[in-house]
């Protein structure tokens, strides 16, 4: 079985391995944006820069941890570890909101100015490469989450996957509008739809973040405490006669026990 320790240090090796990845293909995309003049590119490129710096966040979480050696259990975290989790998760929520209007505000853009998207040999290779190499990063970032059970290793998996959803609106909508020109406008309201439902993420991320019994889990889960149902059991006389029973000047009555379900501890 793989250590806790080893699982952090694989997290740190795929977030720097990212933060290095998405940093080239912010400046290509940029680059190539602004010599074609693709809006779609240079946002892009502006979306590589927000998964440097949610990847850098992942980093920063995980040295932490290692270097004090304040976790060193699937649900032990000092408080200092639950506070740079949350600084992180936090941070990472905002950024999958911020990307959300950029989308929304570049593919509104897009729509009004009736602008095409690039249909260039550049924007298919960046936007093909993208997908796939992105993929194999979202895989293991997203194991981690759950192996680690940490929300900001679940936040870079989210960016992960925005990543590669908005590479694929990129690649669709250039190769519909080879073979369609009136298709200009898919890819635009696509990345609007997708906007949304990361941004929705984003928020529910920042919210979970900022609960008072937030303590760094995946998913949310450890601020949910589940309700649990007891019994106890309690002795009651039974309501029969015991006129009849009496011996040697006493009573003798049975004595029932039932089992009453217990408040409910929350």
């Amino acid at each position: 079985m793989v250590s806790r320790r080893a699982l952090q240090r694989f997290a740190i090796a795929i977030s720097i391995l990212s933060v290095f990845y998405n940093g080239a293909e912010g400046i290509v995309s940029v680059l190539f944006g602004v010599d074609s003049s693709s809006r779609s590119l240079i946002f892009f490129g502006i979306q590589s820069a927000i998964e440097v710096i949610s990847s850098a966040l992942v980093t920063w979480r995980f040295i932490a941890a290692v270097r004090s050696g304040d976790e060193d259990a699937l649900d032990s975290r000092a408080p200092r570890i639950i506070k740079v989790e949350k600084i992180a998760t936090t941070a990472i929520g905002c950024l999958l909101i911020v990307l959300a209007l950029a989308a929304i505000g570049t593919s509104i853009a897009s729509l009004i100015a009736h602008e095409h998207p690039s249909h260039s040999d550049a924007t298919l290779i960046i936007s093909g490469s993208t997908i796939l190499i992105t993929f194999f990063l979202w895989i293991p970032k997203r194991y981690l989450a759950h192996a680690l059970n940490s929300s900001t290793m679940q936040g870079e998996a989210l960016c992960a996957l925005s990543c590669i959803q908005f590479s694929f609106v990129l690649l669709v909508g250039s190769l519909i509008y080879r073979v369609w020109r009136n298709g200009w406008w898919v890819d635009s309201a696509t990345a609007m739809v997708i906007a949304l439902l990361f941004g929705w993420e984003g928020i529910k991320m920042v919210r979970f973040a900022q609960h008072k019994e937030f303590s760094g889990g995946c998913c949310g889960h450890d601020s949910r405490k589940e309700t649990v149902k007891t019994t106890t059991v309690v002795p009651l006389p039974e309501t029969q006669s015991c006129a009849n029973s009496c011996s040697s000047g006493s009573c003798q009555c049975s004595v029932k026990e039932m089992a009453i379900p217990a408040a409910e501890h929350v």
